[in-house]
């Protein structure tokens, strides 16, 4: 029984050491740093990474791990939030220092506090929904509901009102809602396709709202192909998902569904980021629908990515749902060049 017990000593030991030259390797020798917040919930300080990310970035180092001037399987910060947003749909920046945060259960904005790591507020706009998406307008918050119902919300001295606007999306579930400013409107990314038919299994469409009319013009901003994504990808040698032809079978083909769950426009580039929670995937557009970047994302570290936003600094922000674990935001810090 002793040397069963001692082995298993050495054992650990023999583990904690490993780990222990791994994180000193990939960060040159700077050990983790970690903060705790008064819920005891753990979270990275930027420029740190955690075991468990080490771990993740090596068990996936296949995977396409950066876009843009991201890299993605090293956030600069990793927060772990309340329950309550075990269910995050979608997210948009306040300040800095605060997000805006929808669940897709009640008809809630739920402000929360970076720096205090918390739930600083609320802001009821409605009863019980599937509420996808969120993006603020100057003081306006706008909430998309999967039918397509466009909720426009403002507060003014403690009081709350809330318009509604149909869309007329061709969409059943829509998911993505983003702000546009240099041309003042809300885009909509649908994560259904737009008909039936093979026709349309391969394309997809970001549609907008017209702020100034308050109108849903329906001729998309731009479509674009799940080929194109994959095309992109496949010339750059990065992964895509995969499956296999038949059950048993080698041969393998692309599994890549490309079904949007949140849109944001980069305010340095003006691209538009988008993803797609099914397939962990982040692709990047230009103004006519062109593919600029992909990532895969490692479903580890993103485990239901169902938000993206950005700071004005240019650092990008992605929520997860719980996904029987806890809902996370990353934190990605901006590299390029100010604008």
């Amino acid at each position: 029984m002793k040397d069963k017990e001692n082995d298993k000593f050495v054992y650990r030991l023999l583990i904690v050491g490993y780990l222990i030259v791994l994180n000193c390797c990939t960060t040159c020798g700077s050990g983790p740093h970690e903060t705790r917040t008064s819920k005891g919930r753990k979270t990275e300080k930027p420029g740190t990474r955690s075991e468990k990310s080490v771990l993740s970035a090596e068990s996936e180092s296949n995977a396409s791990d950066t876009i843009n001037t991201y890299t993605l399987f090293h956030p600069d910060q990793i927060i772990e939030l309340p329950n309550r947003l075990k269910e995050i749909s979608g997210i948009t920046d306040i300040s800095d220092y605060e997000l805006g945060c929808v669940q897709d259960e009640d008809g809630i904005i739920f402000i929360y506090d970076l720096k205090q790591q918390k739930i600083a507020r609320k802001i009821r706009f409605g009863r019980s929904g599937d509420y996808e998406g969120l993006t603020r307008v100057g003081n306006k918050y706008f909430v998309l509901r999967s039918d397509g119902l466009l909720y426009e919300i403002m507060t003014s001295k403690g009081k709350t009102t809330t318009e509604t606007h149909k869309t007329g999306l061709p969409t059943k579930n829509n998911e993505g809602l983003g702000f546009d400013p240099l041309h003042n409107r809300l885009l909509i990314a649908p994560k259904s396709r737009l008909g039936k038919g093979r026709e349309y299994k391969d394309t997809r469409a970001i549609f907008s709202y017209d702020l100034e009319s308050k109108e849903f013009l329906s001729e998309p901003v731009f479509k674009f192909s799940i080929r194109a994504i994959q095309q992109y990808a496949e010339a750059r040698g990065q992964d895509i998902p995969t499956r296999h032809k038949k059950k048993g079978e080698k041969r393998t083909r692309s599994a890549l569904r490309f079904m949007p769950s949140s849109i944001a426009v980069h305010p340095m580039t003006g691209e538009f980021f988008v993803l797609s929670a099914i397939d962990h995937v982040l692709a990047t557009f230009d103004k006519d629908g062109g593919v600029t970047g992909y990532a895969r994302l490692n479903p580890k570290l993103f485990r239901q990515p169902e938000g993206i936003t950005f700071l004005s600094t240019g650092d990008m922000v992605i929520a997860n749902e719980g996904a029987g674990n806890e809902p996370t935001l990353l934190f990605f810090k901006w590299k390029g060049k100010p604008k």
